[in-house]
């Protein structure tokens, strides 16, 4: 099914606060596909070679690397699902 498209689900506390705000207040260098109160859905590069220049949150890499890895299109990011233990956690 071509209308089918596969995202990796991941908490927002895997992004540090100064990301996390830099997102929402549109000064992050790769802008979300869509964003709410709950997180942000960003669509996933060819390769990590392709993520804009300014991008230099590790943590963010290294989400959008998992998704590479995994065949995904897209990452969402969530406040509401859980962290994962293999993933750095920021509390903010």
């Amino acid at each position: 099914m071509r209308n089918v498209r596969r995202f990796y689900d991941c908490s927002t506390a895997h992004l540090p606060g100064q990301t996390a705000q830099a997102i929402d207040s549109g000064l992050f260098a790769k802008s979300p596909t869509m964003h709410n109160e709950y997180g942000w859905l960003f669509s996933v590069p060819e390769t990590l070679a392709d993520l804009p220049e300014g991008v230099d949150c590790d943590a963010f890499k290294v989400v959008i690397a998992l998704a590479l890895d995994a065949g995904c299109d897209y990452v969402l990011f969530d406040r509401d699902v859980p962290p994962v233990p293999y993933l750095e956690v920021f509390d903010w």
